[in-house]
């Protein structure tokens, strides 16, 4: 399978062997004619749109019939995911008996939304479940014309009506004859996304996790986007992205754009640090996706250090600790903090640091303050108090 960068792709595949090895095995199943199905889940900006883009680009070398789509928040209209995927034709392409009927359908339930959904509630009923049939008929016998590939990506986003389709597909297996790939990040507060994907992992679906790039493929994905060797300085500020590779461009693209990059011996490295202020800036736009009260949380974590103690930040907060605990899932979820032992640690410091930095300097000072207090309270070291109070001042 290919991993060199291509039109679209924001950085160059590394360090994914592994799953790539996996989407091939069912790559080839799908061309053999049998259905296959696979669940690719990771944190934002791990790689899934990366490895989505090395499959289909394998697809199409094997002459396999391909419809892909993103879901999006801006798009909350009932099927609007699978209308995308299944129902779009090329212009001039007449549309089948069931496309036809279930484009109709599909307006008619929009229509009762815009209305308020002033519809019976039987009627509506009945038209989601002829919708649900039409939609199943249409990926079963898709595989009449030949193998194909079906690419779902951000089904975090779906749409509640696109995920009720989904669901009930679980239950009667792989689709005939093609490759269905799904790609979401873990919410954990979304009951639809979890009972769609327990129900493909129950009917055999190939689950995937991208995990962070270990040091050495950071560095490796560092190295192919600067073409040549990293010195020690930007090794360091590579070791603050936590394996995300995102965040590895981030820092490259950043320091390139600042001018800060500088090229001795044949080796590339960073210069000052005044180019800093604009990777927090643009890495503080990486998590916008986030919740605002999420958001403010981490930034009070982010007073406490790199690593912190659920009671102590919630204590900082003046939050019960239950309520403080369940916004932090949401982090836990999106890959930005991570458990060890008894307390939480940022995954990437870089995160850690732009969210610190996004403090203006009276909030800042002030939050200082009130941590110098909790950690008091909590019988922290005299000299941990005492950085706090001089931060505050």
């Amino acid at each position: 399978m290919s991993t060199s960068a291509e039109p679209g792709r924001t950085w160059p595949l590394v360090g994914r062997a592994a799953e790539l090895d996996d989407l091939d095995d069912l790559l080839a199943s799908a061309a053999g004619g049998h259905g296959a199905t696979v669940l690719v889940e990771g944190e934002a900006g791990i790689g899934r749109t990366g490895l989505v883009e090395a499959l289909t680009s394998s697809a199409r070398l094997l002459s396999l019939g391909l419809r892909a789509t993103r879901a999006t928040r801006e798009r909350p209209e009932p099927y609007a995911l699978l209308a995308d995927a299944l129902l779009a034709h090329p212009h001039g392409v007449a549309r089948g008996p069931v496309e036809a009927e279930l484009t109709d359908l599909i307006d008619a339930l929009r229509a009762d939304v815009r209305r308020g959904g002033l519809r019976g509630a039987a009627l509506v009923e009945e038209r989601r479940a002829r919708a649900a049939e039409l939609f199943a008929a249409l990926l079963r016998r898709r595989g009449d014309g030949g193998p194909w590939v079906l690419v779902l990506e951000d089904v975090h986003d779906a749409d509640p009506a696109s995920l009720d389709v989904l669901h009930a597909l679980a239950h009667e297996g792989d689709v005939p004859a093609a490759l269905v790939v799904m790609t979401f990040r873990p919410v954990p507060n979304r009951v639809e996304l979890s009972t769609v994907v327990d129900a493909w992992v129950r009917a055999g679906a190939r689950y995937v996790e991208l995990r962070p790039l270990g040091p050495l493929a950071t560095v490796e994905l560092a190295q192919r986007l600067v073409g040549g060797s990293v010195g020690p300085a930007l090794r360091g500020a590579l070791a603050t992205t936590g394996g995300n590779p995102r965040f590895v461009t981030d820092v490259v693209r950043t320091a390139r754009s600042a001018g800060a990059l500088e090229v001795r011996d044949g080796v590339v490295d960073v210069q000052g640090a005044t180019w800093l202020a604009a990777l927090d800036t643009l890495v503080r736009t990486r998590l916008d996706y986030l919740d605002d009260d999420v958001l403010d949380l981490l930034a009070h974590a982010s007073v406490l250090g790199t690593s912190f103690v659920v009671t102590d930040l919630a204590t900082l907060v003046g939050c019960p600790v239950p309520d403080c605990w369940r916004t932090l899932r949401v982090a836990l979820a999106a890959g930005l903090v991570h458990a060890r032992a008894d307390r939480l640690v940022f995954r990437h410091d870089l995160v850690r640091s732009a969210l610190y930095a996004g403090l203006d300097e009276p909030r800042r000072r002030a939050v200082h303050a009130r941590a110098a207090w909790a950690l008091r309270e909590a019988g922290a070291p005299t000299q941990i108090v005492a950085g706090h109070l001089e931060r505050a001042r």
